[in-house]
């Protein structure tokens, strides 16, 4: 309903209230009151028909149009304020970048139709789904500073369960067995001195051993700080790669943002099948140790 607010009917030209009983026409979707239309029998938007739009595909051009104009006047009226002194102290003021942010907005109250390598920022909204009042503004100002580091405390510990639940398989995979190589001093170290279990192949009491598991834990640290500072730009890369993709590949527009919407977001299921995989690959290196040991 908000789109057709303001708007008025073509046929008898007044303008849709709140309950106004509304139909659209099937191929182009321009609006009428139910009895205009039902009294003409037919959609009278001759034009679009033979230019093949789409009513909703316009409007919402144009309320992208209108929130773009006042999104403009309000970052001059902000920065006025900041010139004369007057504008308030932000928290984390580098990232929401003077922008008063909407969390009531889908797209937070930023524009709409800005894009951020090849991706709108509304389509970026419909792909991240949760936390965009966070992501938004960040990935904006990845784009606009270079900059490619930020803090993501999750995934200083468990970073493959983060991308997991963000759909992002690869990187979860990648870093579950990397951080399980890396583990792998400290799981025969513990089999040897707990469970009692030696294998042939490491000897955990030698000075070499003892050298490779401190670089190991080193490298593990190095690793979970990489992850931290750099897993939101990864997401960030992710996110904008995906849309592209599903742009190039997908046919009509509503079947684009149904895909962005599918295949964004997150899956808490995805960080229980991430746990299974990575107990799985544990219990069969264990396995395979102790039958060559």
């Amino acid at each position: 309903m908000l789109e057709y607010e303001g708007q008025p009917c073509m046929i008898c030209g007044r303008v849709f209230g709140e309950d106004d009983d509304i139909v659209t026409c099937p191929e182009c979707g321009t609006p009428y009151h139910r009895a205009c239309y039902k009294e003409a029998g037919a959609c009278i938007n001759t034009a679009l028909h033979e230019s093949g739009g789409s009513w909703a595909v316009q409007r919402r051009r144009e309320i992208a149009a209108e929130h773009r104009a006042e999104r403009l006047a309000e970052e001059a009226e902000q920065a006025e304020e900041r010139e004369r002194g007057e504008a308030p102290k932000m928290l984390n003021g580098s990232l929401y970048d003077g922008v008063r942010l909407n969390p009531y907005d889908p797209c937070v109250g930023l524009d709409p139709e800005e894009t951020l390598d090849g991706a709108t920022i509304r389509e970026i909204a419909e792909f991240v789904g949760t936390n965009r009042f966070y992501y938004l503004p960040l990935f904006r100002l990845m784009k606009k500073t270079g900059r490619k580091f930020s803090f993501n405390l999750i995934c200083l510990f468990f970073p493959h369960f983060y991308f997991a639940n963000r759909k992002m398989w690869l990187l979860t995979i990648g870093s579950m067995l990397l951080e399980m190589v890396l583990n792998i001093p400290t799981v025969l170290q513990y089999m040897y001195e707990q469970l009692n279990i030696t294998v042939r192949w490491a000897n955990v009491t030698s000075p070499a051993f003892e050298r490779i598991s401190t670089i190991a834990t080193f490298a593990g640290f190095a690793v979970s700080l990489f992850w931290c500072l750099f897993a939101n730009y990864l997401y960030y890369r992710h996110t904008v790669r995906r849309i592209r993709s599903i742009k190039r590949s997908t046919g009509s527009e509503a079947a684009m943002h149904d895909r962005i919407q599918t295949e964004g977001g997150t899956n808490g299921w995805n960080i229980v099948l991430a746990l299974v995989i990575e107990t799985a690959i544990a219990f069969a290196f264990v396995a395979v140790a102790t039958a060559v040991r």
